[in-house]
């Protein structure tokens, strides 16, 4: 059961003084919407009302999450989870998030799955097999089925056109019309490819190579390899910035992020950040990106247009996923060691010699949060 909260003109009140508003901003004004954040452990998704940043009960879930992806069309108050029950049955479960319900699931494969939506409104998945399922947004019927080269690792799915790319087993990515369900020759990479993402105009996919430390660019028209980016660490983590124009990577090998131009194919810079940084999110206005630091449980705020480290936060145990409220006045903080919501006030950050970033409050949520949406009340 949640603690007791009372918003207050100079912050939070909680039973027990748990909580408190850490910028004491007596003009801060919350998000109207809520945070769902899905909890791995307790088979729950944790709704937070951001307006006054409190627990707002919870929504029953029948797998343990992984993930969670908003409806394609975003009149839709829906969600839907991806997660996998004991016996590493993949589940795709989807979520009313009006009447904070599940209201069906499918079987999706085995182990977590990736879960991805195209232009048309269709959900992909893949789940621990060699092959591509297509779901109907409105009710999870299939809709497809394609069959791949080999297992697949990850997935994206390009934003105007119906065509996949699939990082496979063995080095290799196979591009897929998802409109005809054609699976085209496979590209061989030479090094495992554990994640890929493609460029907002579609017409480009970079692939991570984790065990090399390289960024394959993919032509989308050709499908073959245009260019290989060495990187200064392991890309475990990759973030676009709002308009698709710098992509950040982070991972084992250097407390640094390293930038790229997309458009450019090029690497920008790598530039240090805080110990063993993360999984990121980009603000747009201003323009920074909040890069985790779960070892120092930290956040770094980095500012895009100057590339330095503005300002360093604590924010709780073992931070992981962020996620920037629609307005862009809050990064929420998933503290997955302690189990809470880390909220900071964005307005508040401020750079220079002081280089802080208050951290604004704290909101348990229980178990360990793993992925978290925003959606505003209207």
């Amino acid at each position: 059961m949640a603690e007791a909260q009372v918003w207050t003109r100079r912050g939070f009140l909680a039973a027990g003084g748990l909580l408190a508003a850490g910028c004491g901003d007596k003009h801060a004004e919350g998000y109207r919407g809520f945070a769902y954040v899905a909890i791995a452990g307790n088979r729950t998704i944790a709704v937070v009302d951001l307006l006054s940043f409190s627990l707002h009960g919870s929504i029953p879930l029948s797998c343990q999450p992984s993930l969670l992806v908003a409806h394609p069309d975003p009149g839709k108050a829906v969600a839907f989870v991806g997660g996998k029950t004991e016996d590493g049955t993949a589940i795709l479960e989807r979520v009313d998030l009006v009447i904070r319900k599940s209201v069906n699931r499918v079987i999706a494969g085995m182990g977590n799955p990736v879960v991805r939506k195209d232009h048309r409104g269709i959900i992909w998945t893949s789940a621990g097999d060699a092959r591509l399922r297509a779901w109907n947004a409105g009710n999870l019927r299939p809709v497809a089925q394609t069959s791949l080269a080999a297992r697949a690792i990850d997935f994206d799915v390009a934003p105007d056109k119906p065509l996949a790319c699939v990082c496979l087993e063995g080095g290799l990515a196979q591009f897929v019309d998802l409109a005809t369900g054609k699976a085209f020759e496979p590209v061989k990479l030479g090094a495992e490819a554990t994640a890929v993402r493609f460029r907002w105009d579609g017409r480009v996919a970079m692939v991570a190579l984790r065990n090399e430390s390289l960024l394959s660019v993919l032509d989308t028209t050709s499908r073959s390899i245009m260019t290989e980016l060495p990187l200064a660490l392991r890309p475990d983590h990759l973030c676009f910035t709002g308009d698709g124009g710098q992509l950040f990577i982070t991972g084992e090998g250097r407390d640094a992020v390293v930038i790229v131009y997309p458009y450019q194919t090029e690497v920008a810079q790598t530039s240090l950040s805080g110990r063993k940084p993360g999984q990121m999110a980009c603000s747009s206005a201003p323009s920074y990106l909040f890069v985790s630091n779960p070892g120092a449980g930290s956040v770094s705020v980095f500012d895009i247009e100057t590339q330095k480290v503005v300002a360093v936060t604590g924010v709780g145990v073992q931070p992981g996923p962020i996620v920037v409220t629609p307005d862009q006045q809050y990064a929420l903080v998933l503290n997955q060691g302690s189990g809470d919501l880390g909220v900071i006030r964005i307005a508040s950050i401020k750079g220079g010699r002081a280089r802080k970033a208050p951290l604004f409050t704290m909101i348990p949520v229980g178990g360990v949060p793993v992925a978290a949406l925003v959606r505003s009340a209207g």
